[in-house]
């Protein structure tokens, strides 16, 4: 056993298993939903954005910033309030 030379297998196991259990999606499901998956996942458990970039092996930390648009409650947490806004 060692490493998949490319994701093409592990694309092919996860829309095999999601037709298995009759998940239908509107576009090709593969490796990258579970690399999705698993980010989103991280970010929600406020998991630090460099270690998500890191786990995913991003070399820019822009290619990972689109995980912390699932960040709503985070992202209230540091907002500011809106000036002039009644408190």
């Amino acid at each position: 056993m060692g490493p998949f030379k490319s994701s093409s297998p592990v694309s092919r196991i996860v829309r095999s298993r999601l037709e298995r259990a009759g998940i239908k999606l509107s576009r090709v499901a593969g490796a990258h939903l579970v690399r999705h998956s698993l980010a989103t996942q991280l970010v929600k458990q406020r998991r630090p954005i460099n270690e998500v970039a890191d786990l995913l092996g991003h070399r820019s930390i822009d290619t990972t910033a689109i995980y912390v648009k699932v960040a709503l409650p985070q992202l209230a947490d540091v907002a500011l309030p809106f000036p002039g806004a009644a408190k």
